[in-house]
């Protein structure tokens, strides 16, 4: 615990010292900013099949800095300092680097180190990662690497996360995934597609696993001025090599349509088939970081009804989202309401 708090006090002193030292320097040469989000997300889950109610109600500041040279060349130190919302025990509840090397031009986007988990354009569906795992696992450790066409519209990503170093008592876990988009027109076409690896600790008395796990979702869609409704196909190959060791091969199809209004958007996404989680029973939300209603026991059936309003405000440093969800897994309904406050003092890389 002393090493603990020692080390956390070590990272604030160095972003202290680097945004301290930024009236002595070129504007040229240094930037910093600083982002701030707090989040309320309840969910109410009583009346479905073995899905458990929880709330998210939390606060992130992160402080950074950014030194940038020859266009489009920077290095970027930053820190999250996360404070959950009841939890009286520490001065802060968690706290995270980032620390990473970037370039950037109109098309093309290279990352290294530990950066923002927003930098990535694909694989924004809850299969992959709901709201939770976003707002707690804000950054990918490894590689982006992103060419986008001249309109920004389509583009194609690859990146790499190593998220789990292997020792005696923390598994290795790391994903690889690429997406694409084809979006010049009106009709729109792509995929995303993560392979991800969980291997066992060092500890042989934990008997744990390791599990080879594939999700591939391409799509279909169209999309107008106030309107973007598509088709996608979803495929999971998953093989637990101790156990069954078998390949496990669930698909299934996601239907999503989605209205704007001035600020309002409604949104129904419906999913069809087999779930995508085969083994989530066994490992949970260590292995897979979607949405739980997409985990067994499923019914081959859910569909979610989605009510939002967003604004910005102060010249959109400030952007208000609040929103409202109806969910029904075929055995019940529940609900998830949300409000997320983000301030974004934050002009790098701009």
């Amino acid at each position: 615990m002393f090493l603990s708090h020692m080390l956390r006090r070590s990272v604030l002193y160095v972003i202290v010292a680097l945004l301290w030292g930024v009236g002595g320097l070129s504007a040229q040469d240094l930037k910093f900013g600083v982002d701030f989000v707090t989040l309320f997300d309840n969910t109410e889950y009583a009346g479905m099949q073995n899905k458990w109610s929880e709330t998210l109600f939390s606060a992130r500041l992160t402080p950074k800095a950014q030194l940038a040279w020859d266009e489009g060349h920077e290095l970027v130190v930053a820190c999250d300092f996360t404070r959950d919302f009841g939890h009286l025990t520490d001065f802060v509840s968690d706290t995270n680097l980032h620390f990473y090397y970037g370039y950037k031009t109109p098309q093309v986007r290279l990352l290294a180190g530990i950066f923002p988990r927003s930098e990535m354009r694909g694989l924004q569906s809850d299969l992959f990662f709901d709201r939770h795992y976003r707002y707690y696992h804000n950054t990918l450790s490894g590689v982006l690497a992103r060419k986008e066409s001249a309109s920004g519209a389509s583009f194609i990503e690859f990146a790499m996360d190593y998220n789990g170093k292997r020792t005696f008592a923390t598994r290795e876990a790391f994903a690889i995934m690429t997406s694409a988009r084809y979006a010049e027109r009106a009709v729109y076409l792509g995929y995303d597609i993560m392979i991800g690896h969980y291997a066992k600790d060092y500890n042989d008395a934990t008997n744990d696993d390791v599990v080879d796990n594939f999700l591939l979702t391409p799509f279909v869609g169209v999309k107008g001025k106030d309107f973007d409704m598509g088709l996608k196909y979803v495929q999971s190959v998953q093989r637990d090599r101790v156990n069954e060791n078998t390949w496990e091969c669930p698909n299934g199809v996601e239907f999503y349509a989605t209205y704007r209004y001035n600020k309002l958007t409604v949104q129904n996404v419906t999913y069809w088939g087999k779930s995508p989680f085969v083994y989530y029973g066994r490992y949970g939300k260590d292995l897979y970081h979607g949405l739980q209603h997409y985990a067994p026991p499923h019914t081959n059936y859910y569909d979610a009804i989605t009510l939002c309003y967003s604004e910005c405000f102060a010249n959109d440093s400030v952007l208000l989202d609040i929103g409202f969800t109806i969910e029904d897994d075929g055995t019940g309904l529940g609900t998830r309401q949300w409000l997320c406050v983000s301030v974004m003092l934050d002009k790098l890389g701009k």
